[in-house]
């Protein structure tokens, strides 16, 4: 299996000799390219345009570190005592169902209709925007 193995590698050699003999010899007959004649002067009238553009503005840093370290102070400060007020706060919580009266049970059934009117309202109008088309309200 060997010599088979030789042999195809060696006739891939020829071929890629007559390959590159081929190329060199399409290189060699090719004439010289030159570029259109306004295509000089279209170049470089593009660089002097881009040259002649001012620099970028430069981000003002000065100012915008003290202010991201002034909020990270407040917000830092704000967690701190959220914690410190909180941590009592969860030790004396209990899980317990809260006593509802009738007096506040008379508040909540109108509260339900009212969600359920307004829900039912956003229903309709999201169907008859689909229906009608996008109009680009949301």
């Amino acid at each position: 299996m060997r010599p088979v193995k030789t042999a195809h590698t060696e006739q891939d050699h020829a071929a890629e000799q007559r390959i590159d003999a081929e190329i060199d010899r399409i290189l060699a007959t090719e004439e010289e390219l030159f570029p259109s004649s306004g295509f000089m002067a279209s170049v470089m009238e593009r660089v002097e345009q881009e040259a002649a553009v001012p620099a970028p503005i430069q981000f003002p840093w000065k100012r915008f570190i003290p202010g991201i370290v002034l909020a990270s102070g407040v917000f830092g400060w704000g967690a701190v005592e959220l914690i410190r007020a909180g941590v009592p706060m969860l030790r004396s919580l209990t899980l317990t169902v809260p006593d509802l009266t009738v007096a506040h049970l008379q508040y909540a059934e109108p509260v339900g209709w009212v969600a359920l009117a307004l829900g039912v309202s956003l229903a309709s109008w999201l169907l008859s925007r689909r229906l009608a088309g996008r109009g680009g309200l949301l």
